[in-house]
C-alpha cells in the first residue's frame, strides 16, 4: 500500500527535469553574481578592473578587504550598524510581544477593532510620512542621533499582529491555571507565552535585524553626520559617490566588493543560525482571526 501511494506520489519524469533545469537556472542566476563580487573582492587592485566576469581570484588577496577597513574607515560604520540593529532589534521584539499578548486577550474590550487598526498600519507606506516622521523627531531633537535610529520602527504591525496569533495558539488554560496559583501576568507572559514562542520571536527579531542591518531611507532621513551613518549608507557613497567618504582619488574595485561583502556576511550568517525558525513561524503566525 505505501509503495503504491509513493509511485502515485511521485512526479512524471518530464515534470522533474523541467523542475531540476528551473532550479539550476535559479541558483545560476542568483549565485553568479554573488560568487563574482566574492571573487573580485579577493582579487588584486589590477585584476579587479578588469572587465569580465571574474569567478576565481588569481591571485587570491585581502588587499581590498584591509584598505577598506583602514583607509575607508569601515570600522566606524560597521559598529554603529552593530549598535543600532542589535539594540532597536531588541526593543523591538520586547515591544512587539508586549502589544502581542494584549492584543490576544480575549477580555480585551474592542479587541477586533484594535486588530483592524493594527493591521491598517501596514498598508501605510513609509514614503508618504517620511516628512512628518522627520518633523517629528526634529522637534524631540532626534536628529543626528541613536536614539532616533533606535526608537523609529521600534515597532511593527506586522510583528505585533504575528506574537498575537502565536500567543492565541497557546492552550488558555495555561494561563487559567498559572492565575489560579497567584502567578502575576508578566509572570504568565514570560514564563508560558515568551517561552512557548521562541519560534515567533526568533522570526520576528531575525526580520528586524535584518531590515535594520539594511536600512538606508531612514538614517538618511535623520542622520547628517557622516560619524554615525550605518554600513548600507557607507556603502553607497563608495560605490556611487566615493570621493565623499573616502578622502582618496580612487579606489578600485576590489575594494568597493570587500565592503559588500563585509556589509553583507553578518547577514548570511544570522541566516543559517535562524533558518530553521522561519517555516514554522511564519505558517504559525500567520493572519487569522
Amino acid at each position: 500500500m505505501a509503495r503504491h501511494l509513493a509511485k502515485r506520489d511521485t512526479l512524471p519524469l518530464g515534470v522533474r527535469i523541467i523542475n531540476s533545469l528551473l532550479l539550476v537556472l535559479v541558483v545560476l542566476l542568483m549565485g553568479l553574481p554573488m560568487l563574482n563580487v566574492l571573487a573580485v573582492s579577493l582579487s588584486t587592485q589590477a585584476k579587479s578592473d578588469t572587465p569580465g566576469l571574474v569567478l576565481w581570484p588569481s591571485p587570491s588577496t585581502v588587499q581590498g578587504y584591509t584598505f577598506i577597513w583602514n583607509h575607508v574607515r569601515f570600522g566606524g560604520p560597521f559598529f554603529n550598524t552593530v549598535y543600532v540593529s542589535l539594540v532597536g532589534t531588541v526593543l523591538h521584539v520586547l515591544m512587539a510581544s508586549l502589544a502581542g499578548y494584549v492584543l490576544g486577550e480575549q477580555r480585551l474590550p474592542y479587541r477586533k477593532a484594535l486588530t483592524t487598526f493594527v493591521l491598517l498600519t501596514m498598508t501605510i507606506p513609509y514614503e508618504l510620512t517620511m516628512i512628518g516622521i522627520y518633523a517629528v523627531n526634529r522637534d524631540l531633537r532626534l536628529t543626528n542621533t541613536y536614539a532616533g535610529l533606535i526608537i523609529n520602527g521600534m515597532i511593527s504591525g506586522f510583528s505585533v499582529l504575528l506574537m498575537r496569533n502565536y500567543f492565541m495558539a497557546i492552550p488558555l488554560s495555561l494561563a487559567e491555571s498559572a492565575r489560579i496559583d497567584g502567578a502575576s501576568e508578566i509572570r504568565i507572559f514570560r514564563s508560558i507565552y515568551l517561552r512557548l514562542s521562541v519560534s515567533g520571536l526568533m522570526t520576528i527579531g531575525t526580520l528586524e535585524l535584518i531590515r535594520r542591518w539594511n536600512n538606508i531611507t531612514m538614517t538618511v532621513t535623520l542622520i547628517s553626520d557622516m560619524k554615525k551613518w550605518t554600513l548600507p549608507v557607507v556603502l553607497r557613497y563608495i560605490l556611487f559617490d566615493q570621493t565623499s567618504t573616502s578622502g582618496t582619488s580612487y579606489i578600485f574595485a576590489n575594494a568597493k566588493m570587500a565592503a559588500v561583502v563585509l556589509t553583507a556576511l553578518p547577514l548570511v550568517i544570522l541566516y543559517f543560525f535562524t533558518q530553521s525558525f522561519f517555516s514554522s513561524g511564519i505558517m504559525i503566525g500567520s493572519i487569522k482571526e
